[in-house]
């Protein structure tokens, strides 16, 4: 069931029109929340491929500030996943990625 939704969820990125583009963002956002509160592999491995995908699209654009703001959410989740959680971090990693993502 996961990798159907995984699926589902790459292929609406193919392309990323902007409204795609909002809904990866949206999902990349739930699935690093979900990871902050609960952060074990089954909890935290959704961000992977949908940061990826929204990396590849900020770098196709030349939206730097995007991509950065997705790496600094990517290193939020890793320190989460190694127990060293900082709550203020992760949540200004979430408003970047909405600041600085269209």
């Amino acid at each position: 069931m996961v990798h159907a939704a995984r699926a589902a969820v790459l292929a609406s990125l193919i392309g990323l029109a902007p409204p795609a583009f909002a809904t990866a963002l949206s999902s990349l956002q739930q699935a690093a929340r979900r990871c902050f509160e609960s952060p074990s592999a089954a909890s935290c491995d959704g961000v992977w491929d949908l940061s990826d995908q929204l990396k590849h699209q900020a770098d196709r654009s030349n939206q730097l500030s995007c991509y950065t703001a997705l790496l600094n959410l990517e290193a939020n989740v890793v320190k989460a996943r190694l127990g060293s959680s900082d709550p203020a971090r992760q949540a200004q990693a979430l408003q970047d990625t909405s600041a600085y993502c269209p």
